[in-house]
């Protein structure tokens, strides 16, 4: 009996990822394929595992001959054309199977969801549709040399639907990325594909990407603008991505009105998209609209059954906007709002490292550690060691040391070395004994991100251990050492950015002798060091002390959160009329931040209408200033 769906796969060195595929297609799909185009590691061994069927192909820098060369050794009735680096959930794909039987060969072609994490945290989760299920009648082949594309033979009209089928793409993930290197090879192909036709939308469009990933931000926002010029169909799958892109490149550059008026235009055409509105309210969050931004993440939240259809960023639904919700709430001090918008964006990614920690972080303002950990535990909020390692990490830099501890009695199968090392940083934090540890404890600290040099630095003033002296001697930061701790070598300058993160850890970490020791050093640098000593004490909940600092400092060196910082604390202690004259000096010097505009208009001590009127012509779109313009009228 002719098998019904044949998954065919083009691989070279894939030996990392190619079991987790191999194993997510095998009992569901009825033959696999795999065509090595030169692999030099283990993976034909590792594709013969799982399957006879098992080719070689000369390279000949072209992707759409090697997939066409892979369907010319499948049997099935239907073909999968699936990457090394991504993978399927059993149970979807079997759904997927039976859906593409109930329509019985009614469609050729169908377009499956591609979901592809960018981040180790998974924060970034991208969705595209992409063609890769197609009857395998000798009607339909691949054409392009790269990102290509299924096609059909003769003038027939393709037919296509979406599938149920979802893929797990890895392959952008940071660490796979840089050991791939497959930037080079897709730009040299790309551009010998524009040499032969610079009139292809779509071979712009791929350009583009790849350019966007070697951050070439000017460079893509022109290729992604003359795929657009050069589209066939507004409605083509990679033509709504494009305009995407080109808003993400015109907010890396700051050109605000641009994009907005980009997004305006691409809302009407693809209006259940949510990804637009969401960029329009990343462009009022990065310009600390935080009123403007939250009328808009709400309503995306209140219309989610609308945006249905994510072009890029699946998180732009509902995710992303209850993270940025959190965020602002947290920054306004409305910590129970934050709370509840974290629990959202925990209820629909419960993989997220970050959320996690936030929640953490606020419950830590309230509750004891030990109802802490009892709230995370018995919810089961970390669902695995590797989450739960992270987590610890961001924890113990957050200087929460007692309960990262408790959380460490919940590690099912992880590395002892690594609990270590992980008990080390938060028995330092908590400092209740001497610290007791070996060599190994520490070294695999270092190599497994627990340690960096700060940590180092403030181990040593605690315990003065030799075996810590030893790394940092023999590391790049010697000079550092040698510099705080008056070592008699001749040791390079100490810089401001090598001083500036010891001093903000040993803050966070409550070492207040070793402070002291160095806030003697700020001499050694130039006097705007005081406003950002200023910063960091005040991020760390010690107001008074940054006060004294800010107190130090010539305006022409406080920060823009320096001002906020100021501005806060002053109306905190209701002292009105002083947090109105800051406001009006910080708009004097940062004309484009929004926060002094809305400091100056709600304190209501001046010309409030002649301030609105001003905020209105440089923020023409603010919804909450012509809330405010009609007040005063």
């Amino acid at each position: 009996m002719k098998p019904f769906i044949s998954a065919c796969l083009i691989v070279k060195n894939e030996e990392d990822m190619l079991r987790k595929c191999l194993e997510s297609l095998q009992g569901g799909v009825d033959e696999i394929v795999v065509v090595d185009t030169g692999s030099t590691d283990t993976t034909k061994e590792i594709a013969k595992e799982f399957t006879d069927k098992v080719y070689d192909f000369e390279w000949t820098n072209d992707f759409a001959e090697a997939r066409n060369f892979a369907a010319s050794k499948a049997s099935g009735e239907w073909i999968l054309a699936i990457d090394a680096d991504e993978c399927v959930d059993p149970k979807n794909l079997a759904a997927a199977i039976e859906e593409i039987k109930s329509h019985d060969n009614k469609f050729d072609v169908y377009a499956v969801e591609i979901n592809s994490f960018s981040d180790k945290y998974g924060e970034n989760l991208s969705m595209n549709h992409m063609q890769r299920i197609y009857k395998n009648n000798g009607e339909f082949h691949f054409s392009g040399a790269i990102h290509e594309q299924i096609v059909e033979k003769g003038e027939g009209r393709q037919e296509l639907v979406f599938s149920a089928l979802k893929l797990y793409h890895y392959g952008y993930l940071p660490n796979v990325v840089k050991k791939k290197n497959k930037r080079k090879r897709n730009m040299d192909i790309l551009k010998k594909a524009l040499k032969s036709n610079n009139n292809d939308g779509f071979t712009y469009f791929n350009y583009g990407q790849e350019l966007r990933s070697l951050g070439k931000t000017k460079e893509a926002l022109e290729s992604f603008i003359k795929a657009y010029q050069n589209k066939e169909d507004v409605y083509k799958e990679w033509v709504s991505r494009c305009l995407y892109f080109i808003v993400e490149m015109l907010v890396e550059l700051k050109r605000y009105e641009e994009a907005i008026v980009i997004i305006n235009d691409a809302e009407e055409v693809f209006s259940t998209a949510p990804d637009f509105p969401f960029w329009k309210g990343e462009i009022y969050f990065k310009q600390k609209r935080f009123d403007d931004a939250k009328e808009v993440y709400t309503h995306i939240i209140s219309n989610n059954m609308i945006y249905q259809n994510a072009v890029f960023n699946a998180g732009a639904k509902t995710f992303l906007p209850h993270v940025r919700l959190g965020e602002i709430y947290t920054q306004e001090r409305q910590h129970q709002q934050a709370l509840q918008h974290y629990v959202e964006a925990l209820n629909e990614n419960d993989s997220s490292v970050k959320i996690i920690v936030n929640i953490i972080s606020l419950l830590s303002k309230y509750h004891t550690p030990e109802e802490i950990y009892d709230f995370i535990s018995t919810r089961q909020i970390i669902k695995s060691d590797y989450i739960r390692t992270e987590v610890l990490k961001l924890l113990l830099d957050l200087g929460l040391g007692k309960v990262a501890l408790l959380l460490m009695n919940d590690f099912i199968n992880q590395q002892q070395l690594l609990i270590h090392s992980l008990q080390l940083k938060a028995n330092m934090i908590i400092a209740e004994e001497p610290l007791q540890f070996t060599i190994d404890n520490l070294m695999y600290g270092i190599q497994m991100e627990v340690f960096d040099i700060a940590d180092l630095i403030v181990l040593y003033a605690m315990t003065k251990d030799a075996h810590v002296q030893n790394i940092l001697e023999n590391s790049k930061f010697k000079h550092v050492f040698y510099n705080l701790f008056n070592k008699t070598k001749n040791a390079k300058k100490l810089k401001q950015d090598e001083y500036l993160p010891i001093l903000e850890k040993a803050i966070c970490f409550q070492k207040a002798e070793f402070v002291e020791k160095l806030i003697s050093y700020t001499s050694l640098f130039p006097k705007q060091i005081h406003a950002k000593i200023a910063d960091l004490f005040y991020n760390n909940a010690y107001e008074e002390i940054a006060m004294d600092f800010y107190q130090l400092s010539d305006e022409n060196h406080v920060t823009k959160q320096g001002y906020v910082n100021i501005i806060e604390y002053l109306l905190m202690h209701e002292n009105q009329e002083e947090a109105y004259r800051i406001a009006l000096e910080a708009l004097q010097k940062f004309k484009a931040d929004f926060r002094f505009y809305k400091y100056s208009i709600e304190i209501e001590q001046g010309d409030t209408e002649g301030i609105i009127s001003k905020a209105i012509q440089e923020f023409s779109d603010s919804n909450w200033l012509k809330g405010k313009l009609l007040m005063s009228i």
